[in-house]
């Protein structure tokens, strides 16, 4: 499966106010969040569409993913009330998908926009899958 599998659209039925009030003040309080978005997404074929929160960690969260996941999944637990859930995606794990995310907006949550700014400007340098301009991905041996 590629990010062209996968389907990125605005979210079709909007939240209350309050929870989106809620849910973006806790994820700008998490310090590891540098900027998330709240979209719908899905693979065709593979079951509904549904809301998902895309979320772009700071760079020194990544050397412990599985406690940032767990930190970033608790804060968006505590902010929705009981019977709401969301997707939680770190971006960072599949930073092809940056610039579809982007795209159909949905952004709640900037904490950092330099790092944003920097995720994206490297989203649009790298190369599209199997279209590398430096020769092939491997080493050769």
């Amino acid at each position: 499966m590629s990010a062209s599998d996968i389907v990125v659209e605005k979210v079709c039925k909007p939240w209350p106010q309050a929870i989106l009030n809620s849910l973006t003040q806790a994820l700008a309080a998490a310090p590891d969040v540098a900027f998330a978005h709240l979209v719908d997404a899905g693979v065709p074929g593979q079951g509904e569409i549904h809301t998902a929160l895309f979320v772009w960690l700071q760079p020194g969260a990544l050397r412990s993913l599985r406690r940032a996941l767990h930190q970033v999944s608790a804060v968006v637990s505590g902010a929705l009330p009981d019977g709401t859930a969301v997707d939680v995606i770190i971006l960072n794990s599949a930073p092809e998908l940056l610039e579809q995310v982007e795209a159909v907006g949905g952004l709640i949550v900037e904490s950092d926009p330099a790092e944003r700014h920097r995720a994206l400007a490297a989203a649009a340098a790298e190369p599209i899958e199997g279209e590398r301009e430096d020769g092939p991905w491997w080493w050769p041996f």
